[in-house]
């Protein structure tokens, strides 16, 4: 988030095509310019300018015959730049956490080499998988694996920063910080409600991170989105450092006839991965 002092600098027709790139980002069957304009109240010429330049520049695409725009080649692009950026720079941070797994593996190579257990867990629970990390004072999303029918979850993707105080990934990982580390990231990022239930309330805050440690694992019961739960356990370290986390999403429905279940299948995944790590060659 820029500070107050700078959002003068901020280009508004910037801003606008970014908020239509991000919309379209959330409709992967796509959008018409109709469409944008009513979602984004914008002038029907001016969603056609933004269209037709992000068109140009290769950041949307319209296939011929038809009015719908998706994301065009130059995301992957700019994924591809993302990830490689995450590899180079993860020596830099300041956090135990981040230390401790940088001094292992990069967070990309962490992934690869847990994302079988990702896919077992997937496959297993018939539910998307997720892998977390800290980097550069932020919880970022490094990982998804989704079942072939599963309904896809448009808010989150590879390289999802922010709002960590609402999702199951973002509590266990602050659970399991320095409370110097969760006073430092409460600071810089407000309580605000997302979902239905998120939970606003510092103190109440502060006990449910409390209240994860003394069972091993968080539940997210719809407070980042509606009619989405999440389950999350930490993935630890040789030493005893939580370096990363894992987690299934599910209905609300599913977490009431099946809690114990859930919680079984996800911390088992992170216990494995725990062995995983130990048992690699880079920790001999």
């Amino acid at each position: 988030m820029l500070p107050a002092a700078e959002k003068g600098d901020l280009l508004q027709s910037v801003q606008r095509a970014l908020t239509v790139l991000s919309l379209i980002a959330e409709n992967p069957q796509g959008l018409s310019a109709r469409d944008v304009s009513r979602a984004l109240r914008l002038n029907i010429s001016t969603c056609y300018h933004i269209l037709n330049t992000l068109q140009a520049s290769g950041y949307v695409d319209r296939h011929a015959g038809s009015q719908i725009y998706q994301l065009g080649p130059q995301i992957p692009f700019l994924n591809n730049a993302f990830v490689q950026g995450l590899t180079q720079q993860e020596a830099t941070s300041a956090f135990a956490a981040e230390k401790a797994l940088s001094s292992l593996f990069t967070s990309v190579s962490l992934v690869n080499h847990l994302r079988p257990l990702l896919y077992r867990l997937t496959e297993q629970t018939q539910e998307p998988s997720y892998m977390a990390c800290w980097r550069y004072g932020e919880i970022v999303l490094q990982s998804i694996v989704e079942p072939p029918n599963a309904q896809k979850i448009t808010q989150l993707y590879v390289g999802y920063r922010g709002q960590a105080h609402s999702h199951a990934l973002g509590k266990v990982l602050l659970a399991y910080s320095d409370p110097m580390i969760v006073e430092q990231y409460l600071l810089s990022h407000p309580l605000t409600p997302l979902g239905p239930n998120t939970i606003v309330q510092r103190s109440r805050f502060i006990d449910e991170l409390n209240d994860i440690v003394r069972q091993g694992y968080s539940v997210d019961r719809e407070e980042f989105l509606p009619d989405t739960c999440c389950i999350a356990a930490p993935i630890f370290a040789p030493r005893g450092q939580a370096v990363a986390a894992l987690a299934i999403s599910f209905t609300p429905n599913l977490l009431m006839k099946r809690s114990e279940w859930l919680v079984t299948q996800v911390t088992r995944a992170a216990n494995h991965a725990r062995a995983e790590l130990r048992a690699a060659s880079v920790y001999s």
